[in-house]
């Protein structure tokens, strides 16, 4: 479940649409955590094994910012190898992943201002728009633990589109269905049902967006973020860490990961999967991917 409000225990093992539920009138009440939905219309397709097709969303839900330009032809990084590989560097025995497709959008069919007793509930500030605080109080992963600080700022990052540092209920209408979105893939991914990503299911994942990486590199990519889990959960006093990486985490890391690979695109003109820049050049671009 993303972006929930609850009040009693949650049930991960079997995700289900569900409605926001607007509270009756009572300026005083404060509504209840309930989950997104996150069932989708799409007809089934044979070759995802009746799941749905991942497709890309109409482009009046993305959000207005250039962290994740429209993808790349569908043929980038299938061309021939340089027949005279730069500075003796043997030639590219892999081409550079493919950039995944965004998520599917799955629209509820609900009235958007369904949302707004959530949305009210956590502005506690009653400024209109919501802090990085106030969201974070607002988006919760399937076993209800908090999303991770660092999903929730790039959520702002992402969403925040006159700058100001804050959510307004527009902005937080489009974030909401991007997780539920997220959330759909997630669900594809977790064969067993276990309210979290494994290894294995995590590397199915990348292959189904696009990426060719190898099996140490995931192992590594994967360990980096299901480690922040454990962390939390450590921090939190939360008893022994589960194992795989949740929801927060997962739509981190695959965001993460597109953004590694569009900078790496910036400089790869040849797409032969090198590429050469600068000491500083190099130093911006890891501050810039810091935040």
């Amino acid at each position: 479940m993303i972006g929930a409000m609850q009040t009693g225990p949650s049930h991960p093992a079997q995700p289900k649409a569900a409605r926001p539920v607007v509270p009756h009138s009572s300026s005083s009440s404060i509504p209840p955590r309930v989950p997104v939905s996150s069932a989708s219309s799409h007809s089934l397709h044979p070759a995802h094994n009746g799941r749905p097709p991942v497709s890309a969303p109409p482009s009046q839900y993305r959000p207005s910012h250039t962290l994740h330009p429209s993808p790349p032809p569908q043929n980038y990084g299938f061309g021939p190898p340089p027949a005279h590989p730069v500075r003796n560097r043997p030639p590219p025995a892999s081409r550079p992943p493919q950039s995944p497709q965004p998520p599917p959008l799955s629209v509820a069919s609900n009235d958007p201002q369904q949302l707004f007793p959530l949305f009210r509930a956590a502005n506690v500030s009653h400024s209109g728009a919501l802090t990085e605080m106030e969201l974070g109080s607002a988006l919760v992963n399937g076993d209800y633990t908090s999303f991770h600080p660092k999903t929730v700022k790039m959520m702002i990052r992402m969403f925040d589109r006159n700058g100001s540092g804050t959510i307004s209920f527009d902005e937080f209408v489009s974030l909401w269905r991007y997780l539920a979105a997220w959330r759909e893939l997630f669900d594809r991914f977790d064969e067993d049902r276990s309210g979290r990503i494994s290894l294995q299911e995590f590397e199915k994942s990348l292959v189904a967006f696009g990426y060719r990486l190898s099996q140490p590199f995931v192992t590594v990519l994967f360990t980096t973020f299901e480690s922040k889990g454990r962390q939390r959960n450590s921090s939190a006093m939360m008893g022994p860490a589960k194992l795989g990486m949740s929801f927060d985490l997962f739509v981190q890391a695959c965001i993460s990961l597109r953004r590694m690979t569009d900078v790496f695109k910036r400089y790869d003109d040849d797409r032969d999967g090198y590429v050469t820049v600068s000491f500083e050049e190099f130093l911006t671009e890891i501050i810039q991917l810091q935040d």
